[in-house]
């Protein structure tokens, strides 16, 4: 009988031996896997937080060479994932993608149904980690590796006061390579399409409704009632001393000072004039339907009207879009429009500054302080080489647009400020 026992202790204990590295290898393996389900928790909630911030800050995403999106974007994705994660060897296969509305199959079908459009930036990430216990239990290393992906979708949020300060000079009458008819005429289409987005948000919500406002403008802007007589005219928007010169800081100080009286000299021609704020976008879109253009290019007098309109919204957010195809060019009192533009746009007078500031400091209908911007879009036009419409928006507002579906999706981004998350 003790001989017995003793053999099956024998055994047992040689059982134990055997099992014990076994048993060891689950441990590691739960442990580790333990240890992995939480790192792919907190990589969801790095994504999470990183895919909203890159919406937030709404980069272009034009890529940095790499394949995986701009250096911007990238540089904010992995800041968020490394606050986040614990214990990680690196951040690898980071990418992270902007698809416009049309590269979106919920959105493509959404709008089908008067659902409203959005944008939707993916981050996606892998980490490499050390597992708590390092070694070769067969396959297994002790490393490994988490991936995860998140979404994040801007819409519209607000109402917004949108002013199209809009270039109607003679080369908006050309042909380009990014549409199939003349500029002016894509840009036409293209107000057409933002006016019927801001419409789809003006039937969902029942809240204060978008407003649109239009600004033509060449070597001078066109009032309605320019000369108070129901008369529509060709009104210059500068200042001049005793001497006839122009006044730029006067300009600057009266800039919200609307003018009257029609220019008496000089030919001047184009068929579009200015267009009060309105939530009447089919007869917004009617009128400037029939605009053509004509002229030289002066920025900074459509700026200025545009800045005018501006003042007359109702809404918290007010935005000015200066659409133009290229640097200004003419002359208005002996001196080029480009050293106009530049003077009052910097150089001490910071006109832009100063439209900004006045409207920020406005209270919209319903009580909310005002929020203003303004922005650049060139047609197939690198905006960044006009000093002063860049040195006016700030770099971070100024875009270039090659094609039509660039300008159109460019204008409702700007428009596009709710972030909101997707699974």
């Amino acid at each position: 009988m003790k001989s017995s026992l003793s053999k099956q202790s024998g055994h047992a204990a040689i059982l134990f031996t055997l099992m014990v590295p076994g048993v060891f290898g689950l441990f590691t393996l739960a442990t580790d896997g333990a240890k992995m389900l939480q790192e792919k928790a907190r990589l969801h909630d790095g994504l999470e937080a990183a895919s909203l911030a890159v919406a937030a800050r709404n980069d272009d995403n034009v890529d940095d060479g790499s394949g995986h999106g701009s250096a911007v974007n990238q540089a904010i994705a992995k800041a968020y994932i490394s606050q986040y994660m614990t214990d990680m060897n690196s951040v690898d296969n980071l990418s992270i993608q902007k698809l416009s509305c049309e590269q979106i199959p919920d959105c493509v079908a959404g709008l089908s149904q008067g659902e409203p459009r959005f944008f939707e930036y993916r981050v996606n990430a892998t980490t490499a980690h050390d597992g708590l216990f390092a070694g070769d239990l067969g396959a297994y290393d002790g490393n490994y590796q988490i991936s995860g992906q998140s979404n994040a979708r801007k819409f519209q949020n607000s109402a917004v006061d949108v002013v199209f300060v809009s270039d109607f000079s003679g080369s908006m009458d050309n042909s380009w390579s990014g549409g199939s008819k003349k500029k002016y005429l894509d840009l036409i289409d293209v107000i057409k399409s933002v006016t019927d987005e801001l419409q789809k948000f003006n039937d969902l919500v029942n809240a204060d409704d978008n407003s649109v406002a239009f600004v033509g403008f060449n070597n001078f802007v066109r009032l309605v009632n320019g000369d108070g007589k129901g008369k529509t005219c060709f009104v210059s928007q500068y200042e001049y001393n005793k001497k006839g010169n122009l006044g730029y800081q006067k300009t600057v100080n009266r800039v919200f000072s609307e003018k009257t009286g029609c220019e008496t000299s000089g030919t001047y021609s184009a068929n579009f004039e200015d267009i009060l704020p309105t939530t009447n976008f089919s007869s917004f879109n009617t009128k400037i339907a029939k605009f053509t253009p004509n002229g030289y290019t002066s920025s900074s007098q459509g700026l200025i009207r545009g800045a005018q309109l501006a003042n007359k919204g109702t809404n918290p957010r007010r935005l000015i879009i200066v659409l133009s195809d290229g640097v200004d060019a003419g002359s208005t009192s002996g001196k080029t429009n480009k050293s106009i533009a530049e003077t009052l746009y910097g150089n001490g007078y910071q006109m832009c500054d100063k439209i900004r500031e006045h409207l920020d400091g406005l209270t919209a209908s319903n009580g909310d302080p005002v929020t203003s911007r303004i922005s650049v879009i060139g047609f197939d036009y690198d905006v960044s080489s006009n000093k002063g419409l860049q040195t006016c928006a700030g770099s971070d507002n100024v875009f270039k647009a090659q094609n039509k579906n660039e300008i159109l999706n460019k204008i409702l981004e700007l428009i596009s400020e709710e972030i909101g998350h997707l699974k």
